[in-house]
């Protein structure tokens, strides 16, 4: 069988991105025939995937996004196979499974919101012909959470909604550290480089409050610059740092002893589960897809508008146990599921 994969950057280059990049790598070890259509690829020719580049469409976004389909669909004309899939992680037209990654355009606003600019509209008409269009047999979201946002925006797409296909995590090449924790201390961190979205205040007041009853509590925050966020702390605070750019994600997992993420809304969250598979408990927002991920045993999960002393509540009864869990989920294992998801539709 012929699988080709729709993705405009190709390489582990974000948290879309990864996800096509990696499972292709996987679909082409179980010995499918595997075509990646993209704008650019990031990573060194591979003898087993066959990459098709397009070249990068000027801006603005939403018009990039339909000079990349036209190019992708003459591609898929020109070089038609009887026994092949079509698998786009993008906003897209001639493909038979879309694999959702985002929340909705416009989530949260009302219908009133796609007339207020062409861009608006646009944007609106690329999703309802990714979900919509008559050659769709699969629409996978990353998350439960995702899919319920997808059904309840487009109702017509319901039919051809599947469960949730979470992405997969890479294992630690070494064993993770056991985690002592002092009663007067321990590492808060934070990784996001949208740092508002993903709650990085919430995050800062929870260390304060927890700082009252744990003095040597440290903060690790990755991701935005410190002239970024250096407002949020006051000049005479310490044990806190600001680390900016995290290139090495697992050092960052090995200094903290709980991620807290409280973002406002996050389709899934990858450094959740990220910093599981390091053993690191994590407390999250519900907003976060990978919430459903969380285990009793593994964190906790608490409701974004929840004020910063209940989170700071749910982080010192973490911080206090003894974290023994393991989570894993490979790509291989992912692989697997799309594998039997296109045999049931071709």
């Amino acid at each position: 069988m012929q699988i080709v994969q729709i993705v405009k950057r190709f390489g582990p280059v974000g948290g879309m991105e990864e996800y096509a990049y990696q499972l292709s790598i996987e679909l082409s070890k179980m010995g499918h025939q595997v075509v990646v259509i993209c704008e650019k690829s990031y990573v060194n020719p591979s003898m087993d995937i066959f990459v098709v580049e397009t070249g990068f469409h000027r801006k603005p976004n939403w018009l990039a996004h339909y000079r990349f389909s036209r190019k992708v669909t003459e591609w898929l004309i020109e070089n038609d196979s009887p026994h092949r899939v079509v698998h786009s992680h993008e906003r897209q037209l001639d493909h038979n499974v879309t694999t959702f990654h985002t929340t909705p355009f416009g989530h949260g606003r009302g219908p009133f919101f796609r007339f207020l600019s062409l861009r608006n509209y646009f944007y609106e008409e690329l999703e309802r012909r990714e979900l919509l269009g008559h050659q769709v047999r699969a629409i996978v979201p990353v998350s439960n959470k995702l899919g319920e946002m997808i059904s309840s925006k487009h109702i017509g797409a319901k039919e051809n909604l599947l469960g949730a296909i979470h992405p997969g995590v890479a294992a630690p090449k070494v064993k993770p550290k056991e985690r002592v924790v002092s009663a007067d201390g321990g590492t808060i961190g934070f990784i996001g480089k949208e740092w508002e979205r993903k709650g990085l205040p919430k995050v800062v007041q929870v260390w304060r409050d927890l700082k009252k009853v744990r003095p040597n509590l440290k903060l690790k925050v990755a991701g935005p610059l410190s002239k970024e966020v250096n407002h949020l702390f006051s000049s005479n605070e310490k044990n806190y740092e600001l680390l900016g750019y995290v290139d090495d994600k697992p050092k960052f997992f090995e200094l903290i002893d709980i991620l807290v993420h409280p973002a406002k809304l996050e389709a899934f969250g990858m450094v959740i589960t990220e910093a599981l598979s390091f053993g690191v408990p994590v407390l999250c927002s519900s907003e976060c897809g990978a919430a459903e991920v969380v285990g009793l045993n593994s964190g906790n999960v608490l409701s974004e508008e929840c004020d910063s002393e209940e989170w700071a509540s749910s982080a010192s009864y973490i911080l206090a146990q003894t974290n023994n869990f393991t989570f894993t989920r490979s790509w291989a294992s992912c692989a697997e599921e799309y594998k039997k998801l296109y045999e049931l539709i071709s």
